[in-house]
């Protein structure tokens, strides 16, 4: 409730009225939920439909009846229910029972805490004689930012031939606003993550309620639309757009009785994806045994780091050699002659992907004989 409704509500009654009103903030008590007025033979009684407790964000009823207690007719032109300050009126709630029953258009006031429906053209009849009463209903919305407290309602209608309007404000039907219960948010969320590639944002409330929703934020940026809470859990499955650490929280929206909560912050790392690569060996087409010669493999787009282990097939030749510039060359001297299926496998860097070149054939042949023989290596 806002304190300016608050205050409106204050300035409308006198301080006898106040203790009555109970529009302090505070433990909230048992509520009066039915009061019967009565003034020359009519009798009103308005009642608060349920038990009288409520949290902030539920919807609460009123009725009240009208009769006469004796054989004078008495005929209603004007009805206006006062609710606290601050409440909504449920548009299309408001009904009128009388000779049958009816939904009305009501007129809100909502400066002055009034909604009012009227019949000045037949009036509404009380009659003992024909048993003829007559009802009002109508529904509120308690503000979603209701401070816990007791608060009071009221009444006033206008007769045919009466001088004056009835005024019952307050009445004494109140009604018990229930300070929500606490909640926490728990945020699962991945330390890392890549561009384009949507990760797992969930949050868990405690105590598991139903219902309410979970707004994921990237700061102060709402991720997606708020994710429905199912089992006292929320997922949302996100792919970040750009590259860079993220403080992801996650904000319970609270319902009627649990408060709303926020998690902890959680930092993602999103990092661009690996970059495709591609990798050429270049060798000549043979070689001498005894003889050095260069392996050069070509790494494209030129990464920052990684390394090239060259091969015999499946049998690395040599170490591993650093691609600087975009290149790794291996001088290696072949000591048996043969044919050989030469590839060049690169390892992958940060922001790079591995990759593998096609085989590439090298024949080697013996210094005198050109004669093949078992694979052997040398330095």
């Amino acid at each position: 409730m806002s304190g300016l409704m608050m205050r409106r509500a204050v300035a409308a009654v006198s301080g006898a009225a106040l203790a009555v009103l109970g529009l302090g903030v505070g433990v909230a008590s048992a509520a009066q939920t039915s009061a019967t007025v009565t003034t020359t033979n009519i009798v009103a009684t308005k009642t608060l439909l349920g038990d009288g407790s409520v949290f902030p964000g539920e919807v609460v009823t009123y009725r009240t009846e009208f009769s006469v207690n004796s054989i004078i007719d008495r005929y209603l032109n004007k009805i206006t229910d006062v609710h606290p300050a601050g409440f909504e009126y449920v548009p299309g709630s408001a009904k009128v029972s009388a000779a049958s029953t009816s939904a009305v258009t009501p007129s809100v006031d909502v400066a002055n805490n009034r909604v009012s429906v009227s019949n000045s053209l037949s009036a509404w009849m009380l009659s003992k004689n024909v048993n003829r009463t007559v009802s009002l209903e109508l529904s509120y919305k308690v503000p979603d930012n209701a401070p816990a407290g007791t608060f009071d309602s009221g009444l006033t209608f206008d007769v045919n031939t009466f001088g004056s309007t009835q005024v019952f404000n307050p009445i004494g039907v109140t009604i018990d606003v229930q300070g929500p219960a606490s909640t926490t948010t728990q945020l699962t969320a991945p330390a890392a993550a890549t561009v384009g590639v949507p990760v797992d944002l969930s949050a868990s409330v405690s105590p598991s309620v139903a219902g309410g929703t979970v707004q994921f934020k990237d700061g102060d940026v709402n991720i997606g639309a708020p994710a429905n809470v199912v089992n006292g859990t929320a997922t949302l499955s996100h792919a970040f757009a750009t590259a860079g650490p993220r403080s992801i929280t996650a904000v319970y929206s609270g319902v009627p009785g649990f408060a709303g909560s926020t998690s902890a912050p959680a930092t993602v790392a999103v990092s661009m994806p690996d970059v495709e690569t591609s990798t050429v060996l270049s060798l000549a087409n043979d070689a001498q045994t005894g003889v050095q010669v260069s392996l050069v493999a070509a790494v494209t787009p030129a990464p920052a780091g990684g390394t090239v282990q060259f091969k015999d097939g499946d049998t690395p030749i040599g170490g591993p050699v650093g691609v600087v510039d975009g290149k790794a060359t291996l001088w290696f001297t072949f000591n048996t002659a043969g044919d050989h299926q030469i590839t060049a496998v690169y390892s992958g860097a940060p922001g790079f992907k591995a990759s593998t070149s096609q085989a590439t054939a090298l024949k080697v042949t013996g210094a005198n004989t050109g004669g093949t023989g078992s694979l052997g290596f040398g330095s």
